[in-house]
Formats: C-alpha cells, structure tokens, sequence
C-alpha cells in the first residue's frame, strides 16, 4: 500500500498535468517563504520551477527583518544589491557601518535575525576621555575607524546600551566583548572581574566572572573547540571563588576575523515587554583593584545565540 502511494505521489510530482511545477510561482514562493532561509536555497535546487520560486524577492523578503530597509537607510555607504537573496547574502557575510560610523549591522545566517556591534569609542568605559588611562587609535584589523586601548586603569567598566526597538523580538541574544590583548597585556584576570546583562537596570540571568586573558589550563578539553567557528557556548570552567564558594569563570575564544570574544551575558526578547526598554552588557571590577594594561577594544557585539 505504502509503495503503490509513493508511486502515485511521484506521478503527481513528475507529471506536467496537475502536477506540483503546475503551481503558480506565487503559491510556491508563499509555501517556501514560511521556512528558513537554507530551505529555501534546498528548494532552489530541487528544479528550474522551484529555483525561480525560492530565488524570488517575495521568498527573501520574508527572511529580510521588516525595518531592513529603515536600518539601512542609516548606513554610512549605501547599500546595493540586485536582489533581495543577494542583499540577505551580503548582509550576512559582512556588517555595514551605520550611524555615523558608531555602529554595525549584519543578520544571521540561520533565521535572519538582526546583529549590531556598538563602537568601541561609543562604549561607556570609565576614564575614557583621560589620555593617561586610554587611548584611542585606528587599527587595520577594526571594522571601525578607531578602536579604543588601555594605557593604565585599576578601576575597570565597559557597557554598551541598547535599545530593544534595534533587535529581532522572540530571540535569544547574547553580548559579547571583542578585543584583543598587547603582548605586556597584564592584570586582566580578577576573580573579582565580573560580566552581566540587565534590563532597564534590573538584572537579567546570572553573573559570570569573566576572564579577559585565554584559558590557560593544559588538560583543557575545550582548547581546540574555542578556536572554532561553529562553536557557540561560552568556554567557561567552575573554580573555587577565593573560600567563598564554586564560581563560574568565562574565558575568550578566537573568532575567525582574528579578534577575540568574551561572552558577557545572554537574554530573550520575547521577555522584554516594555517596547521602549535599554538593554545594558556589562564588564567591570571595581573590589580588587588592581592595575591593568593591555586590553584593546574593537567594540561590543549583539548577536543571536544558536
């Protein structure tokens, strides 16, 4: 019986009369657009009549974040694509700077939901604006045109402030630090150095001491896994928090343009009912106090999390 069914539904399909390529390119590219943007490059590939279906701008539209076009009017160059799958792509290979140079904005290869990386001369960091503390310069390796250096702090507070308006809603978001260290980069690795997310300053999920410098551990069996791409969770290990308790340490790992990232925090939008409400991600120490140098700051990047 089964067999003589998947007969039939292969006659249906193949035959030219009241078959599936009889469907108008509108029906398919509706049914197409209700699934993901790598369905829909699966679907191109099926037949001529599904490519031009899930080739289409109505198709890529759908995956493309409503105020795409809102977004992008802020870009500093203007942003040309042939279609709407070509600008998904392009989006999604590389960020466009926005507002001024302040900003960037990408999108998620998995669902389309939208990515920013504030600036890291638009960060609130204490003693910014003192030359003796930091220092501001270009680096050939920054998205931006200037990234922001540590000359010499004991105090240390970097955030980045969002508002919830920018971001894709019902979507699990996480804030990461990316930086890179100087080779006399020192004093980065406080257990009292702590890393978290809130809301209208109500805090959101845990808080995390956070590492600046890499994991050094020479069992560590996440060594090879935090130099690769694909890999989502935060390198982190649990240790004894100076006799007070088991603390959760958060570690960077590489990522693939050459700088590094710390996973700072995480929260959902879908939680957030204020419309109008600030997301702020954090990093600071401010108990131990000791003296730090070293520490170079491209920005801090919103993304979604896998």
């Amino acid at each position: 019986m089964a067999n003589t069914m998947n007969k039939e539904a292969r006659k249906v399909y193949e035959d030219g009369e009241g078959g599936i390529h009889r469907l108008p390119d509108e029906c398919l590219a509706k049914a197409i657009g209700l699934t993901s943007p790598a369905d829909a490059c699966r679907a191109a590939a099926v037949s001529a009549a599904f490519q031009s279906a899930a080739d289409s701008d109505a198709v890529w539209e759908r995956f493309l974040p409503p105020d795409c076009d809102a977004v992008l009017e802020r870009a500093v160059h203007i942003v040309d694509a042939s279609c709407k799958k070509e600008l998904f792509m392009d989006l999604c290979d590389e960020h466009v700077l926005i507002d001024d140079g302040k900003m960037s904005f990408g999108l998620q290869r998995s669902n389309g939901s939208k990515c920013y990386m504030v600036c890291a001369t638009e960060l609130q960091i204490a003693w910014a604006n003192v030359d003796l503390y930091w220092r501001k310069r270009s680096d050939p390796d920054s998205r931006f045109s200037k990234v922001i250096e540590l000359v010499s702090v004991c105090l240390l507070s970097i955030y980045a402030i969002i508002n919830i308006k920018e971001l894709s809603p019902g979507t699990h978001y996480a804030g990461y630090l990316v930086f890179k260290l100087a080779h006399d980069a020192s004093g980065l690795g406080s257990s009292r150095q702590i890393s978290f997310v809130e809301v209208d300053e109500q805090p959101v999920g845990k808080v995390y001491t956070a590492s600046l410098h890499p994991c050094t551990r020479s069992s560590c069996e996440l060594d090879r896994e935090c130099e690769s791409s694909t890999m989502e969770e935060p390198h982190e290990h649990k240790q004894e928090d100076d006799g007070s308790g088991i603390a959760v340490v958060r570690y960077p790992r590489q990522r693939v343009d050459g700088w590094l990232e710390l996973e700072m925090g995480d929260f959902y939008t879908g939680k957030i009912d204020d419309p109008t409400a600030n997301v702020k991600i954090a990093l600071s120490e401010h108990e131990e106090l000791q003296w730090k140098k070293g520490l170079i700051v491209e920005g801090i990047e919103i993304r979604p999390k896998n």
